[in-house]
Parts: structure tokens; C-alpha cells; sequence
């Protein structure tokens, strides 16, 4: 086998098993860290004295997977199709 189409089966493959982790990682933890406040939920204010909540997560931490939000949005159009 030349080594060309060695190396290319192989990226594929790779490229495929990162995708399919990647779902699986959606699937199972459909939520991730707030990258603003860190998962806390809170920012301080201006003055640097008071919290506020966070305005990306809304005061809960958590954000949706990019493509947990894809799975979403294909599910939605799936389900008012019928």
C-alpha cells in the first residue's frame, strides 16, 4: 500500500473517531463552563466591590456545547416538519 493512501486512511479515521467523540461528549455532558465567569455565575461590577450575574450564562455557570446547540436545532426543525 503506498504510503499516501496509508496516511490519508489513517487522518480520516482519525477525523472521524474525534467527530463521533465529540457527539458523544455532547450527548453526555450537554453543558460546559461559562467562559466569562468561569462557572461561577457572577462578574463583579464596575466599581470592583459588588457581583452581578454573569449576563452570557445568566447566573447559572453553564453554557451549551456548540454542538449539543446544532443537535438542538436540527431536532426543532425535524419535529415542526411533521
Amino acid at each position: 500500500m503506498d504510503p499516501h493512501t496509508r496516511l490519508a486512511i489513517v487522518l480520516t479515521l482519525a477525523g472521524i473517531g474525534l467527530t463521533f467523540g465529540y457527539a458523544l461528549a455532547c450527548w453526555i455532558w450537554p453543558f460546559r463552563n461559562c467562559q466569562r465567569c468561569s462557572g461561577t455565575g457572577k462578574r463583579r461590577s464596575l466599581s470592583g466591590r459588588a457581583f452581578r450575574y454573569c449576563r452570557r450564562c445568566h447566573g447559572t455557570g453553564r453554557r451549551l456545547r456548540a454542538g449539543r446547540w446544532i443537535y438542538n436545532a436540527f431536532s426543532r426543525v425535524r419535529r415542526d416538519a411533521r
